[in-house]
Order: C-alpha cells, then structure tokens, then sequence
C-alpha cells in the first residue's frame, strides 16, 4: 500500500476511533482483539483529526477482523500506483479512491459511491434523517427510555417532555412536578390566565369554597351534610356560609294595624319574620296626619286633600315646590311660578320667571338717560343711543389743525361711556387723561401722534447709524429704529446684513478680521514657519507663500496692512520688490536670500526639487500642470498649499511653481537713468517649464519694480 494512501486511512481512523482504547464506538477500530500494532496513534475527538498510523498499523474491519487490504490497479494514487478500490462500496474510497467516508457519530457505509449512515454510535441520533452530517444528536437515554416530565429527552427523539400539557396537567400544572394539590377538593390546572394555576374543579362532599380562593380549597366544612334547604334555626341548613338567609317561613301577614281592618294609603299589615330560631311579627305602618307629600297619609282613600297645588306658592304645580326667586316674590298661577314683584333696585328684563329679578339697577333710585356710562334708568341698556343722541357736542373741535394732513381728520365725537362724549380719534393719536390731542408726542411709533402734520418728531436720532458696541468680527451695524418693545425711546436695530461672525470672538488669525474683538486686528498673529538647518545656513521660512489678510480660495484679496502665512488662499501676486520687503520688515521679518530659498528646497538630502530627485509635471503648478481640472492646460495660479504632494523636508509648500518668489540676493542693475536693482526670482511659476522649477535654477531675474501675475514672496527671518 502506498504511503499517501496509509496516511490517509490513518487521519479517518484518528477522527473515528479513541486510538488508545482499541475498539470504539466508531466505524471502525485502530487495534481490535489481539492484534499487534506497531502504529503511532494520535488523540481522536468526535468530528477531529487523529495521528497516523505507522507503516504497519494494524488497521481492521471490526466485522470480519481482517487487516485492510491493498488498493491495486485502477486509478493511480498519488505516488503512481493504481487503484482498483470498490469506490462504490468500500467507505475508505467512497466515489474515489481515497475518499474516506467520515460521518460524526455513525459507523459509515458506501452504497453506489455515496457516504451513508450504517448505524449511529452509541449515544448517538439522527434525528434529521440527514446522511452527511451523521447522527448529528448526542444523547443519553433516562428512565429508561420512558419520557417523563422532568425537562429531559429521556427518550432521545429530539423531543423534550412530550406528551405532557404544562398548561392542563394538574400534576404538572406549569412546571414539572408542580401538582395541584388543594384541601378538601378535586383539582385542576386552570390556564385561562397569563401563568397555569392550580385551580378548584369540585369540592369533595360536605365541604364548600366560601372565600373564593383556590389555594385553601374548599375550606368550609357543612355545619349540616347532606345540605338541605335552609330553615328558622340559627344553622347553615344549605351550607353558602350564611344562616337564615331569604327569611326561612316568614312572610305571613300578621297582626294588622289599618283601620277598619282594611289597609289603604300607607297602612300596611305586619310580616313574619325569621330571627334567631323563631319566627316573629314585625307590625307594618299604620296612619298619620294628612301632609302634602303624594301619599295617602291617613289611609282614608284620598291623597293630599285639603292642598292647592294651581294656585299655592308654596306647593305649586307639585307637592312642597315653592315658588322662591331671586330679588322677587312668587306667586303660583295655573300651578306654574310666576313673579309677583320685584324686590326694591331690581329688575327682571330678559322675560324668564324662573330666574326672579336678575338685572340689578346700576343706579338707585333710577334716573333719566344720559351719556356716563350707566345703566340710569334700569332698563337694561347703558347710554341708550336714542336717548343720548341729541346731547352729541359738534364734532369741528376734535381737529386741532385742520388745514394740515393728520390722523385727526375726520374725527367726531362719540359717547364713550363713563368718560363721557369723546373725539372716536384712532389709536394713532395720542390723547390725554380728558381726551384731548396731546401738544409733544410721547409715543416712538411711526405715527404723527399729536396730528400737527410732523412724524416722531420727539426723536431726531431715528434713522441714524449706530452699532451693537463691540469690535472687528463681533461688531453689529444697524440704523436707530423705534423700539418695539418701550414707545418711549430708540433702539439699534441690527437686522440689516451683514450680521457679526457668529463663532466671534475666537482666537486671533491672520484675515484682516479683529477675531478677538479687542479693537486691533491681526494682533498677537504667530506666522507659520519652519526652521531649517543645514550645514552651517540656520534659518526659519515662511510655510507657504505669503497672501494678502483678505485673500481666500477664490479672491487675492486687496487688504495690504500685513503679510499672511495661510494655506488654501490664493497668493500675494502683484507685488515689486519694495512692496514685498516691507511687508516682511512689518512683521520682524525679511525676504530670503536666493541661497536660503535654494536650501529650504533642496533640504539636507539635496534634491533637484522639493519632493526628489525625478519631475513630475502634476506634483507642483508648473507649465505642465493643469490648474483647472477636467479644462485646458491653461496654467493659473492656485491657492496656497493645494497641491499636497508638492512639498519639501519639513512641510514647506510651493517652493516650486505656483507663484515665483522674491529674494533678497541682487544680481546687478539696470543703471542710469532708472538705475533699478535686479534681483534673483526664486521656484518658478505655473508659467515655468521643468528645468525652471527646479531648486537650483537661480537665472530668473526680475528689476526691482517688476509688477507681475505670477510674481510674490515670501518671508525669512533670522534664529
């Protein structure tokens, strides 16, 4: 047998057999009976790998205790040989040689080149009827096989205390081995609640369940068994828990008490009546005086004789109804209340009886109508308008200046009430406590309060500029308006755009803004530079090309009162040398030397450009490099900082390209007349072919007074 085949047969053996107990439960065994074994073995779990066996493992079939028999002819295996397995029937070759057939807990069979389950392993189950995952249940069976309710699959059929009803059983009323167990009667499982609960289904025989609740069972025991119906004798005869309930042979007249012995009215004869073990008379109700109640008090067939319920105030309509009002005295008519009179300043004048005289008279004793705001006289309606009609005063005196155009045209007077006849002047004008136009206006409202032609002439600053009083980005500028919420004065209304910064005050940055709203701007600003040391050159440069305060990434800016070191702006372009000197000497700085430029670009490692030694035409904004994507190669100057790539040792951008630098380093002079310095231009521009663009091309010279595009700077300083 060849050695790849051996070794095969050994790793199904480990998995199937504990190699170092002989026989297993298994498909097949490592060493059965006697047999010796020279083989190796490893340590088999139930799905796992185990050793291999030696060159003479000793492998047999447990039905017949051969030893294994070599695969011949056929197929070739792995080292050559050829095969002539029964790859339909042998499980060690199942549908090909070498094919093991490995099934978890069962002893596996081959039938037409298929792995099947022979027969499952002790303590093993299939209960899914599934031949490629073997008897995939582990189980041992209790009680013998016989399932009962204890939360187990004492059977092992996958199933767990079937067959009984936790929510019916009353000896597993919702658990196993709950029983219902209840005093003096039959129980049951009662499942009509959220939980199974033992429950009363009878009581046993002379006993009763009284209080209602299942767990005391049935915990009254018959004072009389067998029950029978319940008797006058102070004993539960039919054992509900009561005694003589329904009055037990009562409920015979008895003993009458109406005259002549004939009961009319109210009279009543006397009833039996069960009490303790005897039955007595209770008398009923005999006669008393006639009153008015619609009962015949007397017993004389006749009820309430003697009252006027038409015409009586006091029993009107009906039996004690009286006739009583508010501020009035009743009277009964057809046996309805009616009012009779009205009590002294009072009046009834809505016409409903049944409410007596609702309507107090304003004024007592009443008088005739006029303009005052009362009721004079007491009919109801204040300042009657036909009465006071013709005490309306001449309406030419309501308008103080008639020849000119005011609110107050067109006024007239009216009853007003209890201020009596007033001008009806609306609620823009401004009156006094008689009424009267007031001469200076008080109200701040956009009206000519005072009707004398002029609007809020009381406030000449309306309409002035005025601020909400902080500085820079926190500042507010508004006009002064009338304030909505005091008429008297003015206030700033902030409305109009611009609005401050809302995040403001924060930190100061360079944007020509006063971030900290403190009166200065751009104060305390620390540039961002680098410190670059290299050989004996010690020197800090500017991050990035130096921008104007305003600029952004879209706008240069216009704002020259400081030099900028920011990323994402478009540079500080149009600039001659002079403008870009002192704009470095503004802030303690100078512009760099060509030397320092070409170093800063070069770092120590001495490249040809900021980020190496080989050009890269979309690394840095040179002729090459496409300043608007997706367009021409139409080369324009780009924000600060955007390309990230371009970048030398230390974070320093756009040393190459975008904008072309000023330094220090003069090269000679234009001489007479101008007699204009010419000065070295370091980086290069986005107009700037390779070679240009390098560290150290240093042939770009422009005359100090050179105003270009493509030209800027940035700034230097000493340690």
């Amino acid at each position: 047998m060849s050695l790849d085949l051996r070794m095969g047969e050994a790793a199904l053996l480990a998995v199937l057999v504990g190699l170092n107990t002989g026989c297993s439960n298994e498909a097949y065994c490592y060493t059965c009976g006697d047999h010796d074994s020279s083989a190796e073995s490893g340590v088999a779990g139930s799905s796992g790998t185990g050793g291999s066996g030696g060159s003479d493992g000793g492998v047999f079939y447990p039905e017949t205790g051969q030893p294994e028999s070599s695969l011949e002819g056929g197929d070739e295996l792995s080292d050559g040989a050829p095969c002539q397995a029964d790859t339909q029937n042998d499980p060690l070759n199942c549908g090909a040689c070498g094919f093991v057939c490995d099934l978890f807990g069962a002893f596996p069979k081959c039938e037409q080149g298929i792995c099947k389950i022979d027969s499952c392993a002790p303590n093993f189950y299939d209960i899914n009827g599934i031949d490629s995952d073997g008897c995939e249940y582990p189980c041992t069976m209790t009680n013998g096989g016989v399932e009962i309710c204890d939360t187990k699959d004492n059977d092992c059929n996958g199933l767990i205390d079937e067959g009984f009803d936790l929510s019916k059983d009353p000896k597993n009323c919702g658990g196993c081995g709950i029983v219902c167990d209840l005093p003096n009667a039959t129980a049951r499982c009662d499942d009509s609640g959220a939980f199974p609960t033992c429950a009363i289904d009878q009581c046993d025989p002379g006993y009763a369940d009284i209080d209602g609740l299942a767990s005391s069972g049935c915990e009254y025991a018959c004072p009389v068994f067998p029950i029978q119906p319940e008797q006058c004798n102070a004993v539960d005869d039919n054992c509900d828990g009561r005694i003589n309930e329904g009055n037990p042979g009562g409920g015979e007249p008895c003993e009458e008490t109406c005259p002549n012995g004939e009961c009319k009215g109210q009279c009543t004869p006397g009833t039996t009546t069960c009490v303790g073990t005897k039955l007595v008379c209770v008398p009923g109700v005999g006669p008393s005086l006639e009153v008015c109640d619609g009962i015949d008090n007397d017993c004389d067939g006749e009820v309430d004789e003697g009252f006027d319920l038409m015409n009586d105030p006091a029993h009107c309509g009906q039996c004690n109804h009286a006739c009583v009002m508010d501020n009035a005295i009743g009277g009964c008519v057809q046996g309805k209340c009616v009012i009779s009179a009205c009590l002294p300043g009072f009046a009834s004048i809505n016409g409903n009886d049944s409410d007596g005289c609702e309507y107090k008279c304003p004024v007592y004793p009443t008088a005739p109508e006029v303009c005052n705001g009362m009721d004079d006289d007491c009919n109801g309606v204040v300042d009657d308008p036909i009465v006071v009609a013709a005490q309306k005063p001449d309406g030419k005196f309501c308008n103080p200046q008639p020849l000119l155009p005011n609110p107050c045209k067109g006024t007239d007077f009216v009853c007003t009430g209890k201020t009596g006849w007033r001008c009806n002047y609306g609620p823009e004008v401004e009156v006094d406590g008689q009424g009267k136009v007031v001469l200076v206006e008080t109200r701040c409202d956009g009206k000519d309060g005072n009707c004398n032609g002029q609007v809020d002439e009381s406030w000449p600053d309306l309409g002035s500029e005025c601020d909400n009083g902080e500085h820079g980005a926190c500042r507010d500028v508004g006009i002064r308006i009338c304030d909505p919420n005091d008429n008297t004065k003015t206030t700033c209304d902030l409305s109009p755009l611009p609005d401050p910064d809302p995040s403001a005050p924060r930190a100061e940055t360079c944007n020509g803004v006063d971030d900290d709203c403190n009166g200065q701007v751009d104060d305390g600003i620390v540039d961002d530079m680098v410190e670059v040391k290299v050989g004996a050159l010690h020197f800090f440069i500017d991050r990035f090309e130096a921008s104007r305060p305003d600029a952004t990434a879209t706008d240069p800016g216009w704002m020259e009162t400081r030099r900028c070191v920011n990323s994402g702006v478009y540079p500080w372009t149009y600039a001659n040398y002079a403008e870009a000197e002192a704009a470095c000497a503004k802030t303690g700085h100078r512009l760099c030397t060509a030397q320092e430029y070409r170093v800063a670009c070069e770092s120590a490692a001495g490249h040809l450009y900021p980020y190496g030694n080989v050009y890269e035409p979309m690394t840095c904004n040179g002729l090459d490099y496409d300043g608007v994507p997706g367009g021409a190669n139409d080369n324009v100057l780009i924000p600060t900082g955007n390309l990230l790539q371009c970048v030398a040792p230390g974070s320093i951008f756009d040393l190459s390209g975008n904008a072309a630098e000023w330094t220090s380093s003069v090269t000679s002079n234009t001489g007479p007349p101008t007699n204009l310095d010419i000065h070295v231009v370091m980086g290069g521009s986005y107009q700037t072919p390779a070679l240009g663009l390098s560290c150290g091309f240093d042939l770009s010279r422009f005359a100090e007074n050179a105003i270009l595009p493509e030209l800027g700077f940035r700034c230097c300083k000493d340690p």
